[in-house]
């Protein structure tokens, strides 16, 4: 590769180690260069692709950033679309991959098509790191293009991504690679005709630890000074080589910019105020810290010189450090990017400026890499009345996040300020959004909640809540209406007559908000007293009115529930169509995708329990891994239900029962139905270890709470595990629902072990349709998508379509697992 000069002219110089190294690169399909920032990474890279390759290889060059990953997901994208368009655009239209995305987009990339000599560089690829799922990061290692190269240049990676890089046994260029020996420093400046004796080499490597961006700082201050510099604080060189030569005007304008890991002339010129820009600011992007992107037409800092400008930036006091963030966010904000605008005013503290930004779609945002809950709280604690008094609609917006949150503490002192305000209180728009959200102080009151949404409704005449949107989740995630509102045993049917009243002033309120909520309520109601063709068309019924307002939480609880209607009819078919609808509650538009992927796994945990296929379920239940997945408390609750039945599963049966006694309180949780299950969970523990009388007092508790509303189903399928135990109780305490209970049990038990063997035992894998079954194992014979279609006599499409069923239903991420499968 040589020794090359940049636009600089700095000498950029690499051992034979690494250009042994870089060498092979020509020789493999994936190269990842990993070490931390000032190694020269990017640079190496840089010029060995500009001097080793023919005029005219493609090469597709993408530079990740601190922003929205599913923004840069889709920038990383448009490049893979350069070098294959159906997989670039196939990848974009799936989106930042998840939980049940992650096997369609690895099958994309495995299939990549590159016949040609190209080469894709993933530069700050640890930006990407915590938001794709390391099956991505595996499917872009074993990418499909034959003559693409993969280059990804990272700092750090984490140990489960270096794990994979081990275990794939990839040209992998490190620390070790990239630092500078003594001799290799001796021939790095007699290139610059320094000559150096092998003790001040040695001197120079202890100082540097080989650190190329040190190393080159030490040849700079000898070049200047003819001695070497005694202070091993890079950021002490950086100041003295780089900062200290140029003008304040210069040094101004660098601070200025000092905000943006990139920015481009126009953005430049807009930050200091000018058409274009001047002659002294083209020099200070000259420097070799520097790079300019002539793709993204930008010009790019290196990391550690930023870290020198932000402390440049503080040194000239809090007035100047305000003025930097205040332009920064003042230029996002005329932009549109609101979140960036607020992580900058965030800083400086400027509450006006951020409340005059449009908070209602912020609220599963992250901040500076907070959440923006946080920040909210923040604002509700601290900032002015009287800039409070200004924004009240955004006040109130921070209200709902609070209390979205679970700081319902926080939401109740900030909504008594706010109606203390006249601003609110002779405002009629204004006043009928407090009242709507004043409605959930009394949640899940139904009664109490109805009483003031009836007060408000007038106030709205046809125009809908700026506050409370149709897209946020209904009820934060929790799918099961009963277990929210069911707050009396014996009042079922009142609460569920009270519900329907609510919903429809609610929901003509706020736009579609909970849209089928009411009927979820009914449906399970009727299932769990057994009454199967009341739930079925009740449950389609809330799926309906959930489909025509979006509202994927409700049309997630009714999917289970015709999954468990399934289970009692032994209806194989109803079971799929019922699974197979969770991925389209998945897909609608601004949904706080993460939180719906998380209930997703938590009712396939529930059904694989149900089914003792509790292997398969996510390893976050799997392992109680609740944090950072912002849930509510209702459906942590529920999520930690899966966990301690998986551990039931295991045989750990005093685990459950310390676990469940250190989260349930001593007269049992808030919910009557939510606490039937975990009274169950405590009885078969029990049981299990021959503690019969304890489990017979918690079977009593759970029939005196659901019972008397005549919920047998629960009752049903648990007797199984719990012997005579729970016939016995209904007998004595309940004999009216003894035939009842019997019946339910009889068709549970008939249809568990036929649906077990159809879905779990038989010829075909868990889930799988026939039609299903024919794709994956003409796929498994490596057959691609357009083939099978031909063969099947179908389109393209549905085959996509199948095979992103297959691989959520066999829980993969790539075809060639497909053999193992279905074996």
């Amino acid at each position: 590769m040589g020794t090359g000069k940049s636009n600089s002219n700095e000498l950029h110089y690499y051992s034979d180690r690494l250009k042994r190294k870089l060498e092979q690169i020509h020789l493999v399909p994936v190269t990842i260069v990993e070490a931390p920032s000032g190694y020269g990474k990017t640079t190496a890279i840089r010029d060995f692709l500009q001097n080793s390759l023919s005029q005219g290889t493609p090469i597709y060059w993408f530079t990740a950033m601190d922003e929205k990953p599913s923004a840069a997901f889709r920038r990383l994208c448009r490049e893979i679309e350069k070098i294959d368009r159906y997989a670039g655009e196939r990848l974009v239209k799936i989106g930042l991959p998840n939980a049940g995305t992650i096997g369609e987009a690895s099958e994309a990339l495995r299939l990549v098509q590159c016949k040609h000599e190209t080469y894709l560089v993933i530069d700050n690829f640890h930006f990407l790191q915590d938001a794709l799922p390391p099956a991505f990061f595996l499917a872009l290692l074993e990418h499909g293009g034959q003559g693409l190269h993969v280059i990804i240049v990272t700092q750090m990676l984490k140990r489960d991504t270096l794990s994979i890089v081990a275990g794939h046994g990839l040209l992998h260029i490190t620390v070790s690679d990239m630092r500078l020996n003594t001799r290799d420093i001796c021939r790095y400046y007699a290139l610059a005709n320094v000559k150096i004796t092998l003790e001040d080499a040695q001197e120079v490597e202890r100082y540097t630890e080989g650190w190329i961006i040190a190393v080159y700082l030490q040849l700079s201050t000898f070049l200047e000074t003819g001695t070497f510099s005694d202070t091993p604080g890079i950021l002490a060189l950086m100041e003295h080589l780089v900062w200290d030569k140029l003008t304040e005007e210069q040094q101004n304008f660098l601070l200025y910019l000092s905000p943006f890991e990139m920015v481009s002339v126009q953005q430049s010129c807009s930050l200091i105020g000018c058409d274009t820009l001047p002659e002294y600011a083209l020099e200070a992007f000259a420097s070799p810290f520097i790079h300019y992107d002539p793709t993204e037409r930008q010009y790019e800092v290196h990391s550690i010189l930023t870290e020198l400008f932000i402390q440049k930036r503080g040194e000239r006091g809090p007035a100047f450090e305000r003025q930097c963030l205040l332009q920064a966010g003042d230029f996002c904000r005329d932009e549109g990017q609101t979140a960036r605008a607020l992580g900058f005013y965030m800083q400086i503290r400027d509450y006006e400026r951020m409340l005059s930004l449009d908070l209602s779609e912020m609220n599963l945002e992250i901040i500076n890499a907070v959440p923006f809950t946080e920040l909210a709280l923040d604002i509700a604690q601290n900032c002015p009345a009287e800039i409070k008094k200004k924004y009240i609609l955004n006040m109130l917006r921070i209200a709902w996040i609070l209390f979205m949150a679970g700081m319902n503490e926080q939401f109740e002192i900030l909504m008594d300020e706010l109606h203390t305000m006249p601003e609110l209180l002779d405002n009629s728009d204004l006043l009928r959004e407090w009242l709507l959200l004043s409605s959930y102080r009394n949640f899940p009151n139904l009664a109490e909640m109805t009483v003031i949404v009836r007060q408000a409704a007038p106030l709205f005449k046809s125009q809908y809540s700026q506050v409370i949107l149709p897209t946020t989740l209904w009820c934060f995630g929790n799918y099961s209406p009963l277990t929210e509102f069911y707050t009396k045993p014996g009042e079922a049917d009142r609460q569920a007559d009270v519900l329907e009243e609510y919903i429809t002033i609610y929901s003509r309120l706020t736009n579609g908000h909970g849209s089928g909520a009411d009927a979820l309520f009914r449906a399970e109601l009727a299932y769990q007293r057994g009454n199967l063709n009341d739930a079925e068309i009740l449950a389609y019924k809330a799926a309906f009115l959930a489909e025509s307002k979006q509202q994927s939480v409700v049309l997630l609880g009714a999917a289970i529930l015709l999954a468990h209607v399934a289970l009692h009819k032994a209806d194989t078919v109803g079971w799929e169509r019922a699974i197979a609808s969770m991925e389209h509650a998945a897909s609608f538009d601004r949904q706080d995708t993460f939180v719906i992927r998380s209930v997703i796994d938590i009712i396939r945990g529930v059904l694989l329990n149900e089914f003792q296929n509790h292997m398969s379920i996510a390893d976050w239940l799997q392992n109680a891994d609740f944090e950072d997945r912002r849930l509510s408390p209702a459906v942590i609750n529920i999520a930690l239900f899966v966990h301690l039945v998986f551990l039931l599963h295991q045989g750990e049966f005093a685990r459950v029962i310390g676990t469940a006694q250190a989260v349930r309180p001593a007269e049992g949780l808030l919910s009557p139905y939510g606490d039937i299950f975990a009274c169950f969970l405590m009885a078969t523990s029990h049981m299990a270890l021959g503690n019969r009388v304890q489990a017979a007092a918690f079977v009593e508790d759970a029939a005196r709470k659901a019972l008397p509303d005549g919920l047998v189903s629960p009752f049903a399928s648990y007797s199984q595990l719990l012997g005579d135990l729970v016939d016995e109780v209904i007998a004595r305490d309940y004999p009216a629902l003894l035939e009842k209970f019997k019946t339910v049990r009889k068709r549970f038990s008939q249809g568990w072990f036929t649906l077990r063997e159809a879905l779990f035992s038989g010829e075909l894998p868990p889930d799988l349709t026939e039609r299903e079954y024919e794709v994956a194992k003409l796929a498994a014979t490596g057959l691609r998508n357009s083939e099978i279609a031909e063969k099947l006599v179908i389109t393209e499409s549905t085959v996509r379509s199948h095979m992103r069923t297959i691989f959520q239903k066999l829980q993969i991420d790539r075809r060639t697992r497909l053999a193992e499968k279905l074996k």
